[in-house]
């Protein structure tokens, strides 16, 4: 019985590791996307006029 229970922790313990890990990258790929695009804007001259 007590074999059981450790699996179910494992596996909720896992899930939850797995629910955080995926905002944390999910704010990592925004971040990431949001830096492209004003790496993009900065190469093509878009933005050299406000700065």
């Amino acid at each position: 019985m007590q074999d059981i229970l450790v699996i179910i922790a494992a596996v909720v313990a896992v899930f939850f590791v797995l629910k955080i890990a995926f905002k944390v990258l999910k704010v990592v790929l925004l971040l990431g996307i949001a830096a492209a695009v004003v790496y993009y804007l900065f190469t093509m001259g878009f933005l050299n006029g406000l700065l």
